[in-house]
């Protein structure tokens, strides 16, 4: 064979090797190595195909790799290697200029005295770190960097940098550069990521084994001096014995925002923290994906959050800790830290955290158990039902409007800046949810819309609230609060897409100063407001029990108050005015009094029922009156007067008055209503009427034939504890008693002009 092919044949070779090298990036220093011996018999050859002797002083450059055993790197545990490493990190750095450059580390244990300093868009590559992953197995091959010295041992500083492949060891053995070698220096830190006056962003660590940092951070991410540590991407990091395994940090004015770890173990021995986050500037949304956090023991605890701008998510996470006991929790978050998300696997002891602050904190264990707020819609009317007012004087206004459950502001009393009706005609989004058409005028500043009564559970700190909004004004409708320092904020709004949209927001709210409204300067139509304490999604059309159609299974038991009469030391002129306790019920138990007199019930604003609320006075004894009066509107300005075990229904108006629904001393009346009723006609023949189901408890009953049965049939019967209410407006009509109809004291009911008899079914046709 010629030297000519020779020649050809071993170029040829190398060629091959060189884009081998590209390919297998693992094995790039042995191919490295043995292109060189290629080179060198073609310098023997003195071919005039030649490839140049790679030195020292001239880095190897194939693609971006550059080697590190070209700058004298030894790798034999006792040279110190750490001056020929980081020129071949800055002969990398130079030659890429800046565009980034892989440096390949061979195998073998590089001690270090100095930190290795890596910029942005380099590399380091290793060759793993062995069979163990407890510790550094030197007989297993990979590339170790063993740190002698009291800094960090590498800190990364540039963006797009990383490191792959590699263990990095805080060095605790003899070494031939130092008489009393290195045990006794403890490392500040492991890997130092760190951004100072500049953002450093797409750092990249994977497969990197970080061992023995016991009087430091394996890992540290820190921002200072308006700098920013963000997203990051770290995979695969082993990090066992160490003062603190993972530290996030941020100085004020500085950030530490969205990096991302994913799997790894943090393990050993001689922890205080295994993940500690605490800032004085902004570290959120810092994402740990299928961590294992298995420490026997943590000084202080394996997760320690605290910042008020400071928070973490873990998820599908593993935590253990075999050697704490219930006193000594395994997650700390202390509570300036709101809104950290956390779920996976917790064992052996507990976490100590204001969950209420941090709902989705969601590990289930025999010790501890994550909090989920009742997804219930605190606006009672949701379904904007019973609106009225809807008149409009010569001016334009609506003076006069109103909406159960709401308070709406905006303008003057006679001058309101918005007229407020429901849309008869329009379905809407929801069944048995009107839309409610807002006419903004245009005038006096933002219209408000919110509950009117406050909203407040002392249980939650976040609050999710809003409203499906339709508009072709862009900026129309927004939806505000007042946020936990005091300041007000507001969602985003509108695009004025002419489309529903939900307009909504969810944040910590002022639990001193509780304000939630939708604030609107626009015409725009509204459906489905919603708001749940806790940080859960929003619920709209979730409004429970929000039409006469609804039903529940089960026994439907409501609360019994008592009615106490006024103290004694109350003035005089006061003496008749009772206050009923609110929120314990509809049925009250009253109880009598010297002046024997009911004037007005519930009389200060903070006492009222919400409009539509209907009461029940039960009273044991004879002799107690209830005054008809302008305060209390019984029928017919008639007086009641209790006998033994009767009783009075009255309906409020929101506004301290009330109406008479009904009475049972003597005949029964009913007040007219605006409220439409179902109507129970006679049957074709017979005494057997049937009435609708499914259309409400009211009933308008017609003229016909006595009533000796109601609903007989199987289908047509109620629901076990039904009540309902039998209006007639024309006297004479007779109800029998038997024991189909079993009425008080076996008296048949024989109405008169505007009279009622309620009755409640068994469920079996008895009533």
């Amino acid at each position: 064979m010629t030297i000519a092919t020779t020649v050809g044949i071993t170029m040829a070779i190398s060629v091959a090797l060189v884009a081998l090298l590209a390919a297998h990036q693992n094995q790039s220093y042995q191919i490295h190595e043995l292109s060189r011996r290629l080179s060198e018999v073609l310098d023997a050859d003195q071919s005039t195909l030649v490839l140049s002797r790679r030195t020292t002083e001239e880095a190897p450059v194939v693609g971006s790799y550059t080697y590190a055993s070209d700058f004298g790197v030894v790798g034999d545990s006792m040279a110190n290697d750490g001056p020929a490493l980081q020129a071949a990190i800055d002969s990398a750095a130079n030659k890429t200029s800046g565009q980034g450059g892989t440096v390949i580390l061979p195998k073998g244990i590089f001690i270090t005295t100095q930190p290795l300093i890596i910029p942005g868009g380099i590399t380091l590559q290793g060759q793993g770190y062995g069979s163990s992953p407890l510790a550094i197995k030197f007989d297993a091959g990979g590339s170790t960097i063993a740190y002698c010295g009291t800094d960090y041992a590498v800190k990364i500083i540039g963006s797009s940098s990383g490191m792959r492949d590699v263990a990095v060891y805080d060095w605790p053995y003899h070494h031939g550069e130092f008489d009393d070698g290195c045990p006794n220096i403890k490392a500040a830190g492991g890997v130092l990521v760190k951004a100072d006056g500049q953002t450093v962003e797409s750092v990249a660590l994977s497969n990197v084994f970080i061992y023995f940092f016991v009087g430091g951070d394996a890992l540290s991410l820190i921002a200072v001096n308006n700098g920013g540590v963000a997203f990051g991407y770290y995979e695969n990091l082993r990090l066992r014995h160490a003062h603190t395994g993972i530290k996030l940090y941020a100085e004020v004015d500085s950030f530490v925002n969205t990096n991302t770890f994913v799997g790894g173990a943090i393990s050993g021995g001689d922890f205080h923290y295994g993940i500690k986050s605490v800032s004085d500037g902004d570290c959120n949304d810092n994402k740990f994906y299928g961590i294992s956090i298995g420490m026997y023991d943590s000084d202080v605890a394996h997760v320690y959050v605290a910042g008020s701008t400071t928070n973490i998510k873990m998820d599908n996470v593993r935590l253990e800790a075999k050697n704490k006991d219930m006193s000594r929790p395994i997650i700390i978050i202390e509570d300036s830290s709101y809104g950290n998300v956390m779920n996976g696997m917790l064992g052996h002891t507990h976490i100590q955290a204001n969950l209420n602050r941090n709902p989705d904190v969601d590990f289930m264990s025999q010790k501890s158990v994550g909090l989920d707020p009742a997804p219930v819609n605190q606006f009672w009317n949701a379904a904007f039902k019973g609106s009225s007012g809807t008149d409009i004087d010569e001016s334009g206004a609506q003076p006069n409007r109103v909406m159960p459950g709401w308070k709406l502001e905006g303008g003057s009393a006679t001058t309101p800046n918005a007229n407020v009706f429901v849309l008869e005609d329009d379905d809407g989004l929801y069944p048995d949810h009107n839309v409610l058409k807002v006419d903004y005028r245009n005038f006096g500043g933002a219209f408000k819309m919110m509950a009117d009564q406050t909203l407040l559970q002392e249980a939650h700190s976040f609050v999710t609230f809003g409203v499906y909004a339709r508009t072709s004004v862009q900026g129309s409708i927004s939806a505000a609060m007042r946020y936990t320092s005091g300041s007000i904020i507001s969602s985003g709004s509108h695009s004025g897409s002419g489309e529903w949209e939900f307009i909504g927001m969810s944040a910590l709210y002022s639990k001193s100063a509780p304000y939630f409204y939708f604030s609107i300067t626009g015409d725009v139509d509204l459906t489905a407001p919603t708001l749940t304490f806790g940080k859960t999604p929003a619920t709209p059309g979730a409004s429970l029990m929000s039409s006469s159609g609804a039903r529940m299974s089960g026994t439907l038991t409501t609360a019994v108050g008592i009615g106490l009469p006024p103290p004694p030391s109350t003035p005089v002129y006061k003496k008749k005015w009772w206050v009923l306790p609110k929120n314990e019920g509809n049925v009250f138990l009253m109880q009598s009094n010297a002046d024997h007199s009911i004037e007005r019930l519930n009389y200060r604003a903070a006492d009222r029922f919400p409009r539509g609320t209907v009461i029940t006075l039960f009273f044991d004894e004879p002799g107690t009156k209830v005054e008809s009066n302008s305060y209390i509107e019984l029928t017919s300005g008639e007086d009641f007067v209790s006998a033994a075990k009767t009783s009075i229904t009255l309906i409020t108006q929101g506004s301290g008055s009330w109406d008479e629904v009904s009475r049972n001393a003597g005949r029964q009346l009913v007040q007219s209503s605006s409220t439409p009723s179902c109507v129970g006609a006679p049957p074709e023949s017979g005494n057997y009427w049937v009435l609708p189901k499914s259309c409400g408890t009211v009933f308008l009953m017609q003229s016909g034939s006595d009533i000796r049965r109601l609903s007989y049939r199987t289908a047509d019967r109620f629901p076990y504890g039904t009540v309902i209410t039998l209006v007639w407006e024309e006297a004479g009509n007779t109800v029998v008693d038997s024991s189909y109809m079993k009425l008080k004291n076996g008296q048949n009911f024989v109405s008169g002009e505007q009279t009622s008899l309620t009755l409640m079914t068994k469920g079996s046709a008895i009533w």
